[in-house]
């Protein structure tokens, strides 16, 4: 059977059509809408109502995607930006009534373990996800975790907290995701010993993308790697340009050069605090961490 799940991200609104057979999920059409939705809560955190009617009308388009392919089941799940918009009722009610969607906002703590099932495998594996309101850590190994937790600071957030336009502004912007992803990976040390180190979400595949000089796709992304001095090289790199200078940068989507210089901070950070050389990078999400974790028999 074909089943779909539509992400709604802090940066994109995502869908994921595929079929799961032994383990595995296939005939997979993607969908993508930069929505934007943590960039555009106010101060008070609510979000505008033009930009939840962009939203509804995301939904609703990926949404008749995925039935044309053939699903014949589909859940709505919302993340960090919807977690922390006071009005995102009015975002559940939109696209309830545009496409009879239930929209559920997920846990930290559930986003971080979706991310392990997407590409954990049977190893022992440390997963981060890296997203625009939050940054995900998981451990575990053979399907079981035994520890996942979501960190309040993701590149939009972090964006706001610290724009970064040249070298002053990246070394302020590292100091403030060091100092909010260390009990979290504090909490780590011990157990994640001989663990590898897997990277999931935008800025992961983007600095994958920068480094090979090529725009990747799900099926091509996966066992690439970026190592330490690679990510703090691209900070120091994209740091002193322009906006219209990212977005020339080879393998860099132009979606992500106003915000890459954060998320590559809170990459840095993490792998300086857990003390790892090298990242490998995947190129799937949540949205296949939900599809691989639903019953063979569903």
């Amino acid at each position: 059977m074909m089943h779909a799940a539509i992400a709604i991200g802090s940066n994109s609104t995502r869908m994921l059509c595929a079929e799961k057979t032994a383990g595995e999920i296939k005939n997979v059409l993607r969908g993508r809408e930069e929505t934007r939705l943590f960039s555009a809560l106010d101060e008070q955190g609510f979000l505008p109502e033009a930009k939840i009617e962009e939203t509804v009308q995301a939904v609703k388009m990926l949404y008749r995607a995925a039935l044309s392919h053939g699903a014949k089941s589909c859940v709505l799940f919302a993340t960090s930006a919807s977690r922390d918009a006071k009005n995102s009722e009015r975002l559940v009610q939109g696209i309830k009534a545009e496409t009879g969607l239930d929209m559920q906002i997920i846990s930290g703590e559930e986003e971080a373990r979706l991310a392990f099932f997407a590409c954990a495998g049977k190893e022992k594996t440390l997963v981060m996800d890296i997203g625009g309101g939050s940054t995900e850590l998981t451990l575990g190994e053979n399907g079981h975790i035994f520890s996942a937790a979501s960190a309040q600071m993701g590149a939009s957030r972090l964006m706001k907290m610290q724009e970064i336009w040249c070298e002053e502004d990246a070394e302020k912007a590292l100091l403030l995701a060091k100092e909010a992803m260390k009990p979290y990976t504090d909490a780590l040390q011990e157990k994640a010993g001989g663990a590898r180190f897997v990277g999931i979400g935008g800025t992961c595949t983007a600095a994958a993308g920068i480094l090979a000089k090529k725009f990747f796709d799900v099926d091509t992304m996966d066992g690439a790697a970026v190592s330490l001095n690679e990510a703090r090289r691209q900070l120091q790199m994209l740091a002193g340009m322009t906006l219209a200078e990212r977005e020339g940068v080879q393998g860099l989507p132009a979606t992500r050069a106003l915000h890459m210089p954060n998320g590559l901070c809170i990459l840095i950070a993490v792998m300086e605090l857990m003390g790892f050389d090298s990242l490998s990078v995947s190129g799937r999400n949540n949205l296949d961490g939900y599809l691989l974790s639903l019953e063979e028999t569903v």
